[in-house]
């Protein structure tokens, strides 16, 4: 049991670092694009090595001020709930959804460009995320374009996905009653990748959003 736990955390760590490491190679890459460029995969991996921890820093405050955000908000409603009972406890939690949701948009928007910022101006997380704060001032509306974009973009790839992976399952399905267990090692080996290509797209293309919407407004 202990050797499965050490396992399971080294590629739970793998999966962080390598999230983190693929979101700065990525930012970095698009950048590059824009100018013409072009970045190798040595390249990419040093670039997104040299930003991974930040950007790890800027996800780990985030978290902690949504966790925070969200415990606040609940807890209001809770205390509501034991004060005034039952019917103030709909408006409480009506407020609530009223505040927090613009809340936790604005808190997304403003690690979307901490995150840039950390990589393209190599600035350190707290620096980031004040020099993102000001960036954000006056800039919602681009951060709601940026936001309705990439929500778009994700139905997009899903949808794609959907038509890839859809008549796979089906196969999948197909093939059980007839071939047993070979045709479940088939699905077991083919439908996990599939799914995970999709997932990447998906944050390719929200990364990509974000981080050629900030330049657009930078590079101006």
């Amino acid at each position: 049991m202990l050797l499965v736990g050490l396992i399971i955390i080294a590629l739970i760590v793998a999966f962080v670092i390598l999230k983190f490491l693929s979101t700065g190679a990525l930012i970095e890459g698009v950048k590059r694009a824009r100018r013409n460029g072009a970045m190798t995969v040595r390249e990419g991996f040093r670039e997104g090595w040299a930003h991974w921890g930040v950007l790890f820093r800027v996800a780990l405050l985030y978290l902690l001020m949504n966790a925070g955000s969200a415990a606040l908000l609940f807890g209001t409603c809770y205390l509501v709930w034991l004060a005034f009972g039952s019917p103030a406890v709909f408006v409480a939690a009506g407020v609530a959804v009223l505040v927090g949701v613009p809340w936790l948009l604005t808190l997304y928007m403003w690690q979307a460009f901490a995150e840039r910022i950390a990589v393209l101006e190599n600035r350190h997380a707290l620096d980031a995320i004040r020099k993102a704060r000001l960036f954000l001032h006056g800039r919602l509306q681009l951060g709601l374009k940026l936001l309705v974009a990439g929500f778009l973009g994700v139905l997009a790839v899903a949808a794609l996905g959907f038509l890839v992976i859809g008549p796979l399952i089906l196969l999948v399905a197909a093939l059980v009653p007839v071939w047993g267990s070979p045709a479940v090692a088939i699905g077991v080996l083919a439908l996990p990748p599939a799914v995970f290509v999709v997932v990447a797209f998906i944050g390719i293309m929200t990364s990509s959003v974000w981080t050629i919407g900030y330049l657009t407004q930078v590079e101006r």
